[in-house]
Parts: structure tokens; C-alpha cells; sequence
């Protein structure tokens, strides 16, 4: 009954619950040719030097780096395997069809529960039935009339305590999304008292005065010097997110171009799509090659068909799924040979998670305004870290001006998609760029380029078809049979492939957990079978990959594929 679970739960939970707040205060501080291994011995002939970096002893109190202190080589256990319920974790339907490929326009992308305590350190146990219990709606639900005062429902506390072991728990198995789960914030919880509200324009002031424009600015403005503006040409701000930036990117270009076509690839982020679904704009979801990258041969073919109309391009810095790279010299040598001017085209890069990795990435392309792109949008919450969603929108400032209106009421401008604006998201994006530093991103992009090659050839040695793209740290591989543990590790899963996108939190010893516990899958429900002649997963035994790989399952297709 409830009341037992109740009385159960507050003798178990509250001395772990005191302990939990007690710490909590405390201070924390590739060749071009391509072969097929038949077998996991062959594959195991693989071996990535630059896996073997050194691992000198850090004090996990700085803050130049969100890596935990480096760990002994020792197998991860746990001590309770308790089941949990097999879901099917594959992605959304398709987005409607208003492109010029009614098959797909743009890659789903949903979200995961994420924390950052205990991120970097064992896998925690699952919860008890008790403590599932105490999470249910029944358990969870808000009283509404008088003659239901919750005398029988568990105390706030109490359910806090089972929430937060829940969300250790989620963090500690957490390989299929792009959040980096380590940091360190608490020097900032005294602000959380405030309602920090940076409504308006970043650079006009309303008359709202508890904001943190100041912050934001500070944060812009370290964005535009890595990514070469020029002083004074440059306009941005702090969204809730990459798709808020995504959005308004597109209406920037809608608006320099209100009848241009958006050509985009499709494997594109999803909010692309959106944008011009709700912008009404003609958008064309061009075709991929098998690594990720839009087909440039395809997307000279269709720019040069409509050459009577604007072109306004999505090029994508790391694609969901892939992690692909769009080659963006190449895009601009396109619209250069089909004599498209300046005038009359609008680059938007979706930058997402490798926008901000690719700067610190030793003799990666460049991607940056002295090029001719337009606006870039990336996540602030993926790379560097952070409690709530957040990114940041950067354009140059005239285009900024077609979109910008005078509102007395706050006393500033207009010019975002949000009115009131999170400032508790530029404070917090601000104070981990300051405590970071340079050195301490590019260290941590280091380790996650090195620590996917590691995931990668550990998965190969396995026996399992697995991939990498050359300018990303997303591991991509054979789907599990088990939807246990898709569900467990929380990966993303498109058709017949998944992926794990290594963050700082990814660590060689959870790893080689996950890797032990793919080998249990496949050795109990075989292997994935490609679904049809064209899937994702028939897709990464193509030679363009380059380096040694296991073939995919050798499959038998209806006549329907």
C-alpha cells in the first residue's frame, strides 16, 4: 500500500537524503583504402596509438578542465542488476512532407535525463521497486480539492531524495546524447534566489534591472573572437537552446531572402525543417553521402535549376546522428562555379555540438565569418556543460536590423526569438568559460576525439559493425537486439543503427562495461540485420569511410525494399 512504501521509504531514504546535502555542501571543486573483418579477431589487428595518451594526476578541484581525475583500470560492477523494462527508443516519424524528398527532411533528435552528479565517476544502481514507487503519478500528483488534503502521499523531501538518486543513476549510464555531464556550478546556486531576466535586446537594457546583460554580452563576444568577427560587425545573443538558434538563423535568411529556397541535407537536425515549415519557405532535404555529408553533386543540381531564386544554405557543423562535417569551402567553390554573387545567397551553419569542438581540433577546416556565412547557431549545454538548455545565435549585425522593433513597453528592442530570456543560462555559460579557459576546452576535446577512437576500435574488436567520422567524437554502430539495452545506456537509435557521442563523462572503464555488455547482447540475440539495401546500417560498410570495419550482417530483403 502507499502507506508502507511511505513508511519504508522515509526510514531508507532521509539518513542517505542527510548524507547526499551533507557532501553536497561541501567544496567539489584514416587511409583511404577499406577492408572487412569478418571476424572480431581480424578486427582486433586495429589499434589507435593515439589512444594511449598520459595520464597525468590532476586535482579534480580545478576548473580548467570538466574531466574527472584519471581512473585505474578496473572493471566496473555493480551489485544489483535489477531489470528494466525493454521500450523501443527509435526515433520520431517523419516530418511532413514540404521538401523536395517526400522520404525524409531532417533527424530527429530527442531528449535524455541528464545530471551532473556522479557523472564522471561508477555506474550507480537502479532504484528499487520502493523507490520506482515513490516516482509513480499516483506517488508524484498534486492534490486539488479539500476532500484530497495527500495525507497518504509521501513529503516533498522524500520524493526529492528518490528523484535525485534517479537522475545519478541516468547520468552515470549516459552514452547516446551530447551532454557534457561534468561540471561544477555551485559557486553559482546563490543566484538561483534571483529571477535574472534578460528580456529584450541584449545590448539596449529595459528597465527590468535584475538581468545579467552583461554576462551575456561578455559571452558573445568570446564567441565572435573564435570565430573571427570582426569588431562592431557582429550581433548575438543567449537562446534556450541550438534549435532557437537554428530558428532564428532561418528567419534572418527568410528575411534577407524572402523568396529563396533552403536546401539543407537529410540528415539535417530536424529544427531546420521546423523552421521552414513555420516560416513557410520552400526548402529542398538534399541527399547524403553514406558518412553523413550532404552530396555536393546533388546540391549543384538543384541549386542550378533554380538559379532564378535566392539560395539560402544550411550547412551542417557535426549532423545528429553521424557527426558528419559539411565541407563548407566546397559548398562556397559551388556557388562560385554556378556564379551565384554574394547578394544573392545566405549560409546558416548549424554548429550544435562540433562548432564549438572544431576550433580547438589541430588542422580542422575553418569555420568562421571571414568566410561568407551569415549566422551560426550552437548548443552551450553540450560542450561546455550546463544545468538548463541553453546556446548561442551569432549573426552579422545588419542582417539583425530587418527583423529589430521598438517596444516602449520594455524600454529596448526586439530582436529575438524569446522575449523574456533566461539570464540565469548567460551567467552560467559565462562562468564556465572563465573557469575553463582555452586550455581547458581543448582539453576536453582532446579526450573526447581521443576516447571515441578508443570506443571505436573496442566495439570493432568485438565483432560489431561501428563507425567514426574523421571531425567528430560520435561513435556510430550496429544496433542492439536488446531493447534493455538501448533503454539502459540511453542511446540514440535511428532504424538499424545507434550511436554514443563521448562527452568529457565518457570514460575508457564505463566503456569497456558498455562494449562487455554489447558482447552479452550479441552473443544472446545475434546481431542486427540490415533492414533494407539503402539503411543506415548497409550505409557504413561503404569504402568511403576509409580504415578497417566488421561487415554488417549479411540480410535477405523483401520485394517492398
Amino acid at each position: 500500500s502507499n502507506c508502507t512504501i511511505l513508511s519504508t521509504m522515509r526510514s531508507v531514504i532521509n539518513p542517505a537524503y542527510r548524507a547526499a546535502r551533507t557532501a553536497a555542501a561541501r567544496t567539489r571543486c584514416p587511409s583511404s583504402s577499406s577492408s572487412f573483418l569478418p571476424t572480431s579477431s581480424a578486427a582486433a589487428s586495429r589499434v589507435a596509438s593515439s589512444n594511449n595518451s598520459n595520464n597525468s594526476v590532476v586535482d579534480f578541484r580545478r576548473f580548467k578542465s570538466s574531466l574527472p581525475l584519471p581512473e585505474d583500470d578496473h572493471e566496473i560492477t555493480e551489485s544489483s542488476t535489477t531489470s528494466e523494462p525493454r521500450i523501443d527508443n527509435n526515433t520520431a516519424p517523419d516530418v511532413s512532407d514540404f521538401t523536395s524528398d517526400p522520404l525524409k527532411a531532417g533527424t530527429p533528435s530527442p531528449w535524455a535525463v541528464f545530471d551532473a552528479w556522479g557523472a564522471g565517476e561508477g555506474i550507480i544502481d537502479p532504484l528499487s521497486d520502493n523507490e520506482e514507487a515513490m516516482l509513480s503519478p499516483e506517488m508524484v500528483r498534486i492534490p486539488i480539492d479539500d476532500e484530497d488534503d495527500g495525507a497518504n502521499l509521501p513529503n516533498e523531501s522524500d520524493i526529492l531524495a528518490v528523484y535525485d538518486k534517479l537522475l545519478k543513476r541516468k547520468s552515470s549510464v549516459h552514452f547516446g546524447y551530447p551532454y557534457n555531464l561534468m561540471y561544477n556550478h555551485e559557486e553559482l546556486y546563490e543566484f538561483m534566489k534571483y529571477s535574472i531576466n534578460n528580456l529584450g535586446d541584449p545590448f539596449i537594457t529595459s528597465n527590468y534591472g535584475v538581468h545579467s546583460r552583461q554576462f551575456e554580452c561578455s559571452v558573445i563576444d568570446f564567441f565572435a573572437k573564435l570565430w573571427k568577427m570582426e569588431s562592431d560587425s557582429y550581433w548575438g545573443y543567449v537562446t534556450t537552446c541550438g534549435t532557437e538558434g537554428n530558428l532564428h538563423g532561418i528567419l534572418l535568411a527568410r528575411e534577407c531572402h524572402p523568396d529563396g529556397i533552403l536546401y539543407s541535407s537529410r540528415e539535417t537536425h530536424y529544427s531546420i525543417f521546423k523552421a521552414a515549415r513555420y516560416y513557410r519557405m520552400d526548402a529542398k532535404a538534399i541527399p547524403t553521402l553514406p558518412m553523413g555529408e550532404i552530396d555536393y553533386d546533388a546540391l549543384a543540381a538543384e541549386i542550378s535549376k533554380n538559379k532564378d531564386r535566392p539560395v539560402i544554405i544550411n550547412v551542417n557543423i557535426g549532423t545528429t546522428v553521424k557527426g558528419a562535417v559539411d565541407n563548407l569551402d566546397r559548398i562556397l567553390r559551388i556557388l562560385k562555379t554556378l556564379d551565384i554573387p554574394r547578394e544573392r545567397y545566405h549560409i546558416h551553419c548549424d554548429g550544435a555540438l562540433f562548432a564549438m569542438m572544431m576550433p580547438f581540433v589541430d588542422w580542422a577546416p575553418e569555420v568562421s565569418f571571414r568566410k561568407p556565412i551569415d549566422s551560426i547557431a550552437v548548443s552551450g549545454h553540450k560542450m561546455l556543460g550546463c544545468p538548463m538548455p541553453c546556446g548561442i545565435a551569432l549573426t552579422r549585425k545588419e542582417h539583425v536590423k530587418k527583423v529589430e522593433q521598438r517596444i516602449d513597453y520594455l524600454n529596448s528592442v526586439d530582436t529575438t526569438i524569446m522575449g523574456s530570456r533566461n539570464g540565469q543560462a548567460a551567467l552560467y555559460l559565462w562562468y564556465s568559460l572563465r573557469k575553463k579557459g582555452i586550455a581547458g576546452i581543448k582539453r576536453d576535446v582532446v579526450h573526447c576525439m581521443e576516447t571515441a577512437q578508443y570506443l571505436r576500435d573496442k566495439i570493432t574488436e568485438a565483432g560489431l559493425t561501428c563507425r567514426l567520422n574523421d571531425l567528430s567524437s560520435t561513435v556510430v554502430l550496429e544496433r542492439p537486439m536488446d531493447d534493455k539495452v538501448i533503454k539502459r545506456w540511453q542511446l540514440a537509435c535511428e532504424e538499424d543503427i545507434a550511436h554514443v557521442v563521448v562527452m568529457p563523462n565518457v570514460t575508457k572503464p564505463k566503456i569497456d562495461k558498455f562494449v562487455e555488455e554489447l558482447v552479452e547482447c550479441k552473443n544472446t540475440f545475434g546481431r542486427m540485420q540490415p533492414k533494407r539495401e539503402d539503411s543506415p546500417l548497409k550505409k557504413l560498410e561503404c569504402s568511403s569511410w576509409g580504415g578497417l570495419a566488421v561487415a554488417p550482417v549479411a540480410a535477405t530483403f523483401h520485394e517492398d525494399y
